[in-house]
């Protein structure tokens, strides 16, 4: 049992602070742990808060990916085939595979997500950008200039790698959606065929981002089975966007070994898109957190004159310092341009050949010689998957009836694959999707206070207005203490509700007859303000609805997408929870600690007592609720205070109450 927690009296009321929320354009430090115990053990959780994020916890069971790999071009040194894939049923992956020619033995397999540049895989400059890149040194020859993300295709392959050039959501040969990034749409938010960025999909941790890590993945399992292909040699490489996929690929799958995640890792701007950002998945962390999870293996990044142009002295000498941990800073390197605005040019893309000629032991010296040399550039007709007998997708396999369907599928194959496991498994795993959900560790003695008001003389005993603050995250739980006049007490009675101490205290400030019967039997009762609820609120009245960040101004349906609120910020219902999580550390040390502490989730106030409970264990000895028939499920806004995105995907209410001993529940309203 740790120590008690330190209290402080105060003469008079507190006022409620709020902490501003952070945006993607705030700023996020790294600090490195001391030791490697302590990084492996954060290693451990930061993964898991990923794969939440992304949906992919578990992992998904893996499906045929029925690989079609068609139309081949010819070129000198190289061959280049169109490569179809069934990421999952019925939803295509598409990109062009690189193979040297004339190579003796396994070689290196290299991925490369290209990221938001204009026309996807199919980019190509126009000439005056070209002429501008030309003009300031980012490129030397043309056409690699001209076709930058073919030039790196053709030039890995020359050096011996085996290359997958893929397409994200809406590029390229990815037609079963109609855009990339088509944000919140009214007629798709419906209860039972639902698209993403609706409530329904962010309650089943469905987003875009999650679509493409799966397809990273499975690109990845299709890449590891070519015969050529050495699978202890797997890279990958991207910019900007595709960086994004680069170092969240590398940073859960182990199979990864180097990385080259380019202008996009640095503790500023975090990622723009919706295809960079998932519910829950930058609470408490950052991009030089998440990257430093490929340590110590090979990881090279670049910066630019960008939102990455600090890194030299922000964030860089933290991933050295974490690498240091393994005895392995030679195996992390920046490379910083700031002449050059955001790029992957001709100038990186060297930087990024001679580190993966070192790591994946290409065995080249360069010398003097240019490492892109000139190569005849693919045409779209050239780069197309959809060619020949093999017809792109359309009437039901594209559009909006197609999203729905395979969103919907996959809830059922997550539900099923739930389902099958035993209840032991199960619970583990909703266990670890709730942690990372509330995101409340247990505290240590200091890291607690607990601030009293004056005393007040009621006909019952002592009223006590209080303020509990945990300093880790500076929120701050308020409530009032009613201590009977009868001792000793014989228990504490933790009241949790919709709407705070109003729901159990009159507008005179007298217990209604519940909480009356508590104390005439002798027992202290605790009625909490959560966030949002009476003193936890600016005004006092309790929340309607969450405040919801929007990146940029907010106008288009994609920048108003729940994850730039949550994917920063703790949900409202997990700040509550974590209120009743403090209230409940305090209440387990007050003496005399042996008796019975009960935690009643009453009047709305059950999904939060729930959750409390599931994750505090033993600390609570009895928990009475009335679910009064709620269900996560039924949430129909963004913006509900209950959304909790991921909790459908485990199983509802139902699958959190099942957490608690089922002998010290008691449990009405189902």
């Amino acid at each position: 049992m740790k120590p008690h927690f330190f209290f402080v009296v105060l003469l008079l009321c507190v006022i409620p602070a709020f902490a501003q929320d952070k945006t993607l354009n705030d700023y996020f430090p790294f600090d490195p742990p001391q030791t490697l115990k302590q990084w492996e053990e954060r290693r451990i959780e930061l993964r898991r808060q990923i794969l939440v994020s992304q949906g992919l916890w578990p992992l998904p069971e893996k499906t045929d990916l029925k690989p079609i790999v068609h139309h081949t071009v010819e070129r000198d040194e190289y061959t280049v085939h169109g490569v179809i894939l069934e990421a999952a049923p019925g939803y295509y992956l598409t990109g062009n595979l690189y193979v040297p020619q004339n190579a003796s033995g396994k070689m290196p397999g290299v991925l490369s997500p290209h990221g938001h540049w204009r026309g996807g895989r199919f980019h190509e400059l126009t000439d005056a950008e070209f002429a501008k890149d030309l003009e300031i040194g980012g490129e030397k020859y043309d056409p690699s200039g001209r076709f930058p993300l073919q030039a790196r295709c053709v030039t890995l392959a020359r050096l011996g790698c085996v290359v997958f050039h893929y397409d994200t959501v809406g590029n390229a040969d990815s037609v079963q959606f109609n855009h990339h990034r088509p944000g919140f749409r009214e007629s798709m938010n419906t209860k039972e065929n639902w698209g993403y960025f609706s409530p329904q999909a962010e309650l089943r941790s469905q987003n875009i981002m999650g679509l493409h890590t799966l397809g990273s993945i499975r690109a990845l399992d299709w890449l590891e089975t070519l015969p050529e292909v050495d699978k202890s040699r797997l890279a990958i490489t991207g910019a900007s966007g595709g960086a994004t996929q680069s170092f969240i690929l590398a940073a859960i799958d182990d199979r990864i070994a180097v990385s080259f995640p380019a202008v996009m890792v640095s503790t500023a701007m975090q990622g723009g898109c919706p295809c960079e950002n998932a519910c829950y998945l930058r609470v408490g962390t950052g991009n030089i957190e998440i990257a430093a999870l490929f340590a110590p293996k090979p990881q090279g990044l670049t910066a630019a004159r960008d939102w990455t142009s600090e890194m030299e002295t922000k964030g860089f000498p933290q991933l050295q310092q974490l690498y240091g941990l393994y005895d392995a800073e030679q195996y992390v390197a920046l490379f910083a341009h700031l002449q050059f605005g955001h790029n992957y040019n001709f100038v990186s893309r060297n930087d990024m050949y001679r580190f993966m000629n070192e790591h994946l032991k290409l065995g080249h010296d360069f010398g003097e010689e240019p490492i892109e040399q000139p190569f005849v550039p693919l045409t779209v007709k050239e780069m197309t998957v959809w060619t020949g007998d093999h017809a792109k997708p359309s009437g039901d396999q594209v559009g909006d009836d197609f999203e729905r369907k395979l969103l919907r599928e996959m809830d059922q194959r997550s539900q099923k694959q739930l389902g099958a496991l035993s209840i032991q498994e199960r619970h583990k795993i909703v266990i670890g999707a709730l942690e990372t959900m509330i995101g409340w560790k247990e505290p240590d003695s200091d890291d607690l206070t607990l601030e009293l008001n004056l005393p007040l003389q009621e006909s019952y005993g002592t009223r006590i207005k209080i303020r509990m603050i945990d300093k880790r995250s500076g929120l701050t739980t308020h409530g009032v203490l009613l201590i009977p006049s009868t001792t000793p007490t014989t228990g504490i009675c933790v009241f949790v509700s919709k709407n705070g101490v109003s729901d159990y205290l009159n507008e005179q400030g007298h217990p209604i007859e519940e909480i009356n019967q508590r104390l005439a039997a002798g027992k202290s009762v605790m009625i909490l303000d959560l966030y949002g609820q009476g003193d936890h609120s600016p005004d006092g009245h309790p929340l309607e609805k969450a405040a919801l960040s929007f990146y940029g101004d907010g106008k288009q349906p994609w920048q108003k997408s729940l994850v730039y609120t949550y994917g920063y910020n703790l949900t409202v219902f997990s700040r509550r929870v974590q209120n009743i999580m403090t209230a409940l550390a305090f209440c387990a040390k007050m003496p005399p600690s042996e008796q019975q502490l009960t935690l009643y989730g009453l009047k709305g106030g059950a999904p939060y007592a729930a959750a409390a409970r599931a994750l505090i264990g033993n600390t609570v000895d009895k928990m009475v609720v009335d679910t009064e028939g709620f269900r996560f499920a039924n949430i129909e806004t963004l913006d509900n205070i209950n959304m909790l995105p991921g909790i459908v995907k485990y199983g509802d209410l139902p699958a959190i109450l099942a957490l608690s001993d089922p002998a010290t529940t008691e449990i009405h309203g189902e």
